[in-house]
């Protein structure tokens, strides 16, 4: 299955653009990664000493009779997987419920941003009425009812397209062990956002200089990989281990970053620069030109910066871990993973649509809306009812 949807993201990449090529390839070597690792000769077994022949098993003599016959009732008979699941009306309640509150994050940034409340409907229906790209500001501003009719019916479909998938897949999804779950979802959100409302109150010319897509890669890559760390050095001090996470984590952090200063054209100093404007005086005032040059110091106050904060952020989680709760399979998935792949698609997906509108959609609040959507969705569907799902076929019939 994982392997199965890399190739579909990396095919899908061709026409949304290479953000989805990226995702789809690191989907897909993973997936097939693991697959490979499943196949390696050794892996499960182990050699015994060698034991005298009289203390062997005996070989099995085979009898003669029948196979016992699983019944109606038995363990195994027939059995359907999964056992239990939500009913239909489970998703449905779901997807309309989130579908209810989710637009109040985007109407508060219609209201912040000055736009109005009727801002975000307008950009909502340019995904399916043509021209709506070409009006201004003001325009998109104002009520039309075409376009709220249309916007209407796509936040209705989407939303109980959404909260039926909800419904069905999250009682069958494996679960998140706790680190992955901790670290590799919730942890590089919480960052993301505290950095996007830091840099804002800081210098919020240095916010719109930020590449936002490929920052929130790189806070994952670092979760990601402290997860991984953290798990694998189970047997080490919290805190060793924790460090030692941080330390990784922080060294395969900025290649997002590089690449996307290498691909952009700003070259793999810009992204440096614009980490020590956080702290250096000045900096976010100056030219692209000059942030994209190379400066010792600044370099210097980046590392520091960079390292600092991995090994924090690293030694904390390794302290804290153990005594976090474990957040449900269903959540993980709902309230966090399923999220950032829909705000992926879509961001992806308004790319060829309508450029021009993705441009102008404030993705961060995008982003608090599609989390408030998944989180009231999965609450939804794992406090409802299951039902038990009967086994298949009608069985041995009763005797008369």
């Amino acid at each position: 299955m994982v392997l199965a949807l890399g190739v579909c993201l990396l095919a899908a990449g061709v026409a949304f653009g290479p953000a989805m090529v990226v995702v789809g390839a690191l989907i897909l070597f993973t997936g097939l990664g693991l697959w490979i690792a499943h196949l390696l000769p050794g892996r499960g077994h182990f050699h015994e000493a060698l034991v005298e022949s009289a203390q062997r098993a005996k070989d099995v003599a085979a009898t003669v009779g029948t196979v016992e016959q699983l019944q109606a009732g038995m363990p195994g008979y027939r059995v359907q997987l999964p056992v239990m699941i939500h009913p239909v009306s489970a998703g449905v309640k779901g997807g309309l419920l989130g579908g209810l509150v989710m637009p109040v994050p985007a109407f508060i940034w219609g209201l912040v941003s000055g736009h109005g409340i009727l801002y975000p409907v307008n950009l909502l229906a340019g995904m399916a009425i043509p021209g709506v790209a070409r009006m201004s500001v003001e325009e998109l501003g104002q009520f039309h009812l075409s376009l709220f009719i249309a916007a209407a019916f796509i936040h209705v479909a989407t939303s109980l397209v959404a909260g039926l998938l909800y419904g069905v897949l999250l009682p069958t999804l494996p679960f998140i062990p706790k680190p992955m779950a901790w670290s590799g979802l919730l942890m590089p959100v919480l960052w993301t956002g505290v950095s996007f409302l830091g840099t804002q109150v800081v210098s919020p010319i240095l916010s719109a200089q930020l590449d936002w897509p490929s920052f929130i890669f790189s806070q994952f890559i670092f979760g990601l990989v402290v997860a991984i760390v953290v798990m694998r050095a189970a047997r080490l001090p919290h805190f060793v281990a924790g460090v030692l996470a941080g330390a990784v984590g922080g060294l395969l952090m900025p290649i997002p970053a590089a690449i996307w200063g290498w691909v952009s054209g700003h070259g793999i100093w810009y992204p440096a620069n614009l980490l020590a404007a956080m702290v250096l005086p000045g900096l976010g005032k100056l030219s692209v030109t000059e942030l994209e040059q190379y400066h010792a110091n600044w370099l210097a106050a980046a590392i520091v910066i960079h390292v600092v904060t991995s090994l924090a952020f690293g030694t904390l989680f390794g302290i804290l871990l153990p005594r976090l709760p474990t957040i449900p399979g269903p959540m993980s998935w709902g309230g966090l993973l399923m999220p950032l792949l829909w705000t992926a698609a879509s961001f992806s997906l308004m790319g060829v649509v309508n450029p021009v509108l993705q441009i102008r959609v404030d993705w961060p609040w995008f982003v608090v809306s599609q989390f408030v959507f998944g989180i009231v969705a999965s609450i939804v569907v794992l406090q409802s009812e299951q039902i038990r799902v009967p086994p298949a076929g009608r069985g041995p019939e009763s005797p008369a």
